[in-house]
This record gives structure tokens, C-alpha cells and sequence, in this order.
């Protein structure tokens, strides 16, 4: 791969599924090769990471992908098994290599068109790592202490790093018994949806989806500050917000809407999705779901409910339910029907803002159909290789495009403005809508990459018998 030829053809007709074909590349792409890209708007470029089990290429495009520069060196010794994540300084760009004991940042300087290498130690001794994630470009290995609430956050930039030390002793977290807990009891439980240690992290660059926002612990990433949601207790969403310039704490617990326990003895579940400055709530039964917006004080701004029988007044689609794939779906005939579903699988709420528009979907997923319960690299369809770690952030796009696979998914689809008043009518297709129409059609395409660049939604997939990289463009 050290050799890569590209050779670009710009193509610009449009075809189904409203995509459109912007580029192709004549390059040579072994089969087990890993791709993930990192976005920079403020340049106007894409960066590519091509990984095999000799090569890492990086390669610049801007955004007509066009190809500016591109640097390729033989991979780290096979001891560094996957790459973790990234960080960017200046025209720098650095890939983290890890093994059990060690990560190695391997730099390509653009500048220089050199590639060089640093080792850091991985000591963690008795802390367990819960997130590797970049976060304005640097990359963040966040830790907790086992049987405490002290974090670690573990800070890697420009060849650099640092830890800094969150000690959270002095505040209060409930466990899922409504009794006084560590952080380390309430993180280091498993399910047969979400492993032990283990936060989902949810971003806005694409709508996401039923499966990630269905897990309990969940991560968002707003500006310079990282979120942790805690809904494990079904009467509370519990908060932890950390600001990464000064490493400041904002921590609150916020009351789920109160519901009663069905007259058969039934219990209740509940869930949370974080969307701006508003929290929104949802508590069910197997009769009843109550949703309560929020802002960050704990007021509440607006509340629907989903009953039993009756029609859902805010719903601006059919009830649909998915089975496997996008391209197998049905239509629910009523309200009793999707409480049940969402009842008695994962409940889940997501919502992601767009033209100051609110996209919220209700609804739930099962497990895999492959019984061996929730595994992160299985979650995300298998798409991610070897070489790349399931959880590395500039893949989320990607994973939250394939987390649909082997699962039943039952939703509604709800429309609202900034204000949170609903808006009636029917709901268009977004692009990402029409993407997952358009890649359940392209499962052979290899090295599969999506990212948003300029407001607008790609696709980009490997053809091996051509040799040829395609990027197609979505809009909204």
C-alpha cells in the first residue's frame, strides 16, 4: 500500500435512493483493510486512514475530494494489535497504537511528509478504562478506580500527555436498588444489551440510533465538555458533566415522571437522551409511557404521554417496525402494540437537531439474534476490522449506521421545533434515512466509511474486482 495510485474520475450524475456518485478512486485496497476518516471543517479536508496488516496510509482530500498529499509507512510490530484513536496538531496527525502495557502515537507530519514514532506507557494498575474517545482533536483514555468514584482522565496531544484526576467521593449516586452507591457499583455492571465498564457514546452527526441510545450509560461530547448520563436507576437520570479546560464538575440527578406499576404487578423502565440543553425523560409500563423535557436546572419545559389504546396525538409517522433490515419492515396498527414492544425489549428515545428542528424517535430494539448476548465489535454489525478498535470515535458514523443488523426495531418517528412545540405533518426522509436504504444495498462494498462534511451526509465503500473507492453524497 505504500504504493498507492490514484487515479480520480469525477462523476456527478444522480441515481436511486437520491444519492449522488461525486468521486472515484482507482486505488489498491487489500481485503482486510481498515478505513476511518477524521473531518476538518475549518480546513475544508477529509484526512483517510488506510490500515492493513503491513501499511497504514494516511491521505488528504479536500472537500471536491480532490487528493492534496498523502503519506504511507509500515505499521507498528505486531505486538500493537489496533488502533485506539487520533488526535490532529497543525498539519500532525496522530495514530494510537496499543498493547496490554504500551500505546504508540505514530505521527505523520505533513509538513515534513515524516512519519515518527513514540512510545507511552499504559499503567493503569487498578483502574479500568470506560472510554477512549477525541474530543476537539485530542484523545482522551478516560479511567475509573475500581471500588471508588474517582475518574482519570488521560490526555494525549502533540506527542504529549497528561493525567488529570476527577475525584468524585463527595458526591451522591444511587445504584439500581435506590440505595447509596460508588460510581465503580453503578459502571461495572453488565447486561445482556451493554457491557460492564462501557459508555455509548452519542454525537449529532448522525441521527442516532435506537441501539446506542438504548443503552443506560451513555457519553456526549458538547464543545469542550464531556457528559455522562446515568439511567440504571429506573427513578433518576443521574449527570456528571466535566469541563476539559479546567476540569471542573457539574453533577445533578434529575426525577424520572412518576408512573404506576401496571394492575398485574408489572414494573417500569426508563431511559434518557440528552439533546442540547434538554434532557428528555421517558418512563413506561406495559399501559403507559409518560416523555419529560427538562433543562439543565431540572425544570420541566413540556410532557406527552402514550397510553394504552389511544392514538399518539405527537407522532408524525406510522408505527414501524424493522426486522433485520431496513428493507424488511411492517406497519404496527396500534398504540397497545408499541407499548408492549417497547415494554418488553430496550426502550429507547433519540432525537437529533437539524435546521433548528427536533427529529425524535421513540421506540425499541432487541438483542441480536445470535444469543450470545451484547458483545461492542458484534453490536456494530462486525464491520469493524482487526486493526481498528470498535469503539474509535471517527467511526461512529459508520457503527451507528450498521447497529440496526440482526435486531427487531419498533419506532415512531416525532417532529418538533427549537421550542419543543410539535409540529404536524408528514416527516420527509433525511439522509441518513436514505443512506441505510442505500447501504443495506451495498453490503459488499469493503473499507466502508460515513462522515458529514460541509452539512452534507457520505458514503464511501471499496470495490475489489474494479479496485475502485466510491464516495457518494446524501443531502437533507
Amino acid at each position: 500500500m505504500k504504493k498507492l495510485l490514484f487515479a480520480l474520475i469525477l462523476l456527478t450524475y444522480s441515481i436511486s435512493f437520491s444519492q449522488e456518485l461525486v468521486k472515484e478512486l482507482k486505488i489498491k485496497l487489500g481485503l482486510k483493510t481498515d478505513a476511518f476518516q477524521i473531518v476538518e471543517e475549518q480546513k475544508k479536508q477529509i484526512a483517510f486512514f488506510f490500515s492493513d496488516k503491513k501499511s497504514i496510509s494516511t491521505v488528504r482530500f479536500n472537500d471536491s475530494f480532490n487528493v492534496i498529499d498523502s503519506i504511507a509507512v509500515s505499521r507498528p510490530s505486531k505486538e500493537y494489535d489496533a488502533i485506539v484513536g487520533y488526535s490532529i496538531t497543525d498539519n500532525k496527525y496522530f495514530a494510537y497504537w496499543s498493547d496490554r502495557k504500551k500505546m504508540l502515537a505514530q505521527c505523520f507530519d505533513f509538513d515534513t511528509k515524516q512519519v515518527s514514532s513514540k512510545i507511552f506507557p499504559l499503567e493503569f494498575g487498578d483502574e479500568k478504562v470506560i472510554k477512549k474517545i477525541t474530543v476537539n482533536d485530542v484523545f482522551y483514555i478516560i479511567t475509573i478506580l475500581k471500588n471508588s468514584s474517582v475518574l482519570n482522565f488521560y490526555v494525549y496531544n502533540n506527542n504529549t500527555f497528561e493525567k488529570k484526576i476527577i475525584d468524585l467521593s463527595a458526591k451522591r449516586f444511587l445504584g439500581f436498588d435506590n440505595k447509596t452507591a460508588l460510581l465503580w457499583d453503578i459502571i461495572d455492571r453488565g447486561t445482556a444489551l451493554e457491557p460492564s465498564l462501557y459508555f455509548q457514546n452519542i454525537s449529532n452527526e448522525t441521527p442516532p440510533s435506537l441501539v446506542f441510545s438504548a443503552f443506560k450509560r451513555k457519553i456526549y461530547c458538547t464543545e469542550n465538555t464531556v457528559v455522562f448520563t446515568l439511567d440504571t436507576n429506573k427513578r433518576f437520570t443521574q449527570l456528571i458533566s466535566v469541563n476539559l479546560s479546567d476540569y471542573t464538575v457539574f453533577q445533578k440527578s434529575y426525577n424520572q415522571p412518576h408512573i404506576e406499576e401496571t394492575s398485574t404487578g408489572g414494573g417500569v423502565d426508563s431511559n434518557s437522551f440528552l439533546s442540547d440543553n434538554n434532557l428528555i425523560q421517558m418512563k413506561l409500563s406495559s399501559e403507559k409511557m409518560l416523555l419529560s423535557i427538562k433543562d439543565f436546572d431540572g425544570n420541566e419545559l413540556k410532557s406527552f404521554e402514550v397510553i394504552n389504546g389511544e392514538e399518539i396525538s405527537f407522532k408524525n409517522s406510522e408505527i414501524i417496525q424493522e426486522n433485520k433490515s431496513v428493507n424488511n419492515t411492517r406497519i404496527l396498527d396500534n398504540s397497545s402494540q408499541l407499548l408492549r414492544k417497547i415494554y418488553y425489549q430496550n426502550p429507547s428515545i433519540a432525537c437529533y437537531s437539524l435546521n433548528n428542528k427536533k427529529y425524535v424517535t421513540i421506540g425499541s430494539v432487541s438483542y441480536q439474534d445470535s444469543g450470545n448476548g451484547m458483545m461492542v465489535g458484534a453490536m456494530l454489525g462486525g464491520i469493524t476490522g482487526a486493526l481498528l478498535a470498535a469503539a474509535i470515535s471517527s467511526n461512529y458514523s459508520m457503527d451507528n449506521l450498521n447497529s440496526y443488523k440482526n435486531r427487531k426495531v419498533v419506532y415512531i418517528n416525532c417532529l418538533f421545533d427549537k421550542d419543543l412545540n410539535h409540529i404536524n405533518g408528514d416527516l420527509k426522509k433525511l439522509a441518513f434515512d436514505e443512506l441505510r436504504l442505500f447501504a443495506d444495498n451495498k453490503n459488499k462494498l469493503l473499507s466502508q466509511v460515513v462522515f458529514k462534511l460541509n452539512s452534507n451526509l457520505y458514503f464511501g465503500g471499496y470495490e475489489n474486482k474494479s479496485g475502485i473507492y466510491s464516495f457518494y453524497k446524501f443531502k437533507d
